[in-house]
């Protein structure tokens, strides 16, 4: 009998070992067919064997597979891995094509494009670069023209101001001259009389005490004014967020500071006046300080916090520029009430482009609501959006807070650069 047998010869290392195989009836051949694939780990450089090795040598005890179906499992996975490497090309030229396309955008270039009549001509297409470029150079142009409206605007107040003050200035000097031209009168009048007899001296009595008098009112006018007008030719200028101009040593600012009742408004308010502790006294009707802050003076306006005196609080809203809001930190029942006054503030016209400040008072109170916790439990970035807002934690006693307070307010009123100027 003769059996056709495939036979690979193993590589490993066998056992000796004779295995009698069906061959041609004039050969014995000791060779071992590779049938099986060594499944351990430390084997996978060389997994190949026979069924001598499963049995004796290196791979004894080891775990094995079929070398067909082990080699089928491999094609499976090369054929798996080699649709996961088609997938990862074409989302990698996808990309790649898409980059090319973006470029392309942002660069722009030459487009070929057919006119009514069928006949191509080429076309710049600007890129989304151009455009930005575009839209910056629009924006600054706008803004130059925008700022040199606003400093020939500037320009006209200073000259107005100047020419005012000029005129003023010559108007007095015609006073003085006609003055002094009265006191030389006078002067010269007394003289003569003076050189007269007795009784021309007599006789002249009257004019003389009428003269006298004159000059008496004249030099009492003369140095009313003297003492009220100080003599410099400096200009104070002082330009504000929006790039006004205000000539003079203090720009003025109306403040109105609103509250619940004993939130502590009347105690900051004279606080920052006269830097004295003022024991709390519940306000009727308001209060009205004036506050001098570097080069801002402020005019503030207490107005009482009682249930029943706040619907008189719109009665002070007209031409105000900031609105101070003071907050009791130890009232935790308080807050919701507060809450509903300030949200009614900030839906009122007239306050819609005022400047907000809320003081959160008595910090220096054990158990005090913190500003953060304050900003969250009041919403306030939801509740202030759109609108300058600044919450200033402070003690209206110590004065600990107060000034921070005003230093927000300085800076959201008066460009950079100019808060030192006075």
């Amino acid at each position: 009998m003769r059996m056709k047998v495939t036979l690979l010869p193993c590589t490993a290392q066998c056992v000796p070992h004779i295995c009698v195989r069906s061959v041609p009836s004039s050969h014995t051949l000791p060779v071992h067919a590779i049938e099986f694939v060594c499944l351990e780990e430390g084997c996978q450089p060389g997994p190949l064997m026979c069924c001598v090795c499963k049995e004796y040598g290196k791979h004894q005890g080891h775990k094995h597979a079929v070398l067909e179906a082990e080699a089928n499992q491999i094609r499976a996975s090369i054929l798996d891995m080699a649709h996961c490497i088609r997938t990862f090309t074409e989302e990698v030229s996808e990309y790649s094509r898409k980059l090319v396309g973006i470029v392309q955008q942002i660069e722009g270039g030459e487009q070929i494009v057919e006119d009514g009549v069928g006949m191509a001509h080429t076309e710049h297409v600007p890129g989304t670069a151009e455009n930005a470029r575009s839209c910056v150079r629009a924006y600054f142009a706008d803004l130059h023209e925008t700022l040199c409206r606003q400093e020939e605007m500037a320009l006209s107040v200073v000259d107005a101001h100047v020419r005012e003050r000029l005129i003023w200035l010559r108007q007095q000097q015609e006073d003085m001259t006609i003055l002094l031209s009265q006191v030389s009168t006078a002067c010269l009048h007394c003289e003569k009389t003076l050189q007269q007899d007795d009784c021309r001296v007599v006789l002249a009595k009257q004019e003389i005490n009428r003269l006298l008098e004159t000059l008496q009112k004249q030099q009492q006018q003369f140095t009313e004014i003297a003492d009220h007008v100080q003599l410099d030719a400096g200009i104070p200028v002082t330009f504000t967020k929006d790039n006004r101009v205000h000539i003079g040593p203090k720009m003025e600012i109306r403040v109105v500071t609103l509250g619940l009742d004993g939130a502590g408004k009347t105690t900051i308010l004279f606080k920052l006046k006269q830097d004295e502790f003022m024991q709390p006294i519940p306000t009727i009707g308001f209060n009205v300080e004036t506050v001098e802050y570097k080069n801002l003076k402020f005019t503030i306006w207490d107005v009482g916090g009682k249930h029943k005196l706040r619907p008189l609080w719109k009665h002070y809203y007209l031409n105000t520029q900031a609105v101070v809001f003071v907050i009791d930190s130890c009232h935790r029942d308080r807050l919701m009430e507060a809450h509903s006054e300030l949200a009614k503030l900030l839906t009122e016209k007239e306050l819609r482009d005022a400047l907000l400040l809320i003081f959160a008072n008595k910090q220096d109170v054990p158990g005090a609501v913190s500003v953060e916790e304050m900003t969250e439990l009041l919403s306030l970035h939801k509740l202030c959006c759109g609108r300058s807002w600044h919450i200033q934690g402070c003690d209206a006693r110590s004065g600990m807070g107060l000034h921070e307070g005003l230093d927000w307010l300085s800076r959201q009123l008066v460009a950079a650069g100019v808060l030192d100027v006075a």
